[in-house]
């Protein structure tokens, strides 16, 4: 079962903050953010990180953002 963060109507950086901490003990997190600059930030960690993503867009402007380790990563 995935992590999940609700991190809605947090400032900037705090998403992405909170995503990579629960990383670092979780293979799997979801994130829900309420704007589009936390999803391209999270994006961005995902990237450069190496893990994949599965962005999913709710209503009321909620986003879950699934980001899953690559097997074989720690």
């Amino acid at each position: 079962m995935p992590e999940f963060i609700d991190a809605r109507g947090l400032g900037c950086a705090q998403p992405v903050l909170l995503a990579r901490a629960a990383l670092e003990t979780h293979d799997e997190v979801v994130v829900d953010v309420d704007a589009r600059v936390p999803v391209e930030n999270i994006t961005a960690l995902a990237r450069h990180a190496g893990y994949t993503m599965e962005v999913t867009e709710r209503p009321g402007n909620v986003y879950s953002i699934k980001l899953m380790k690559v097997r074989g990563e720690s």
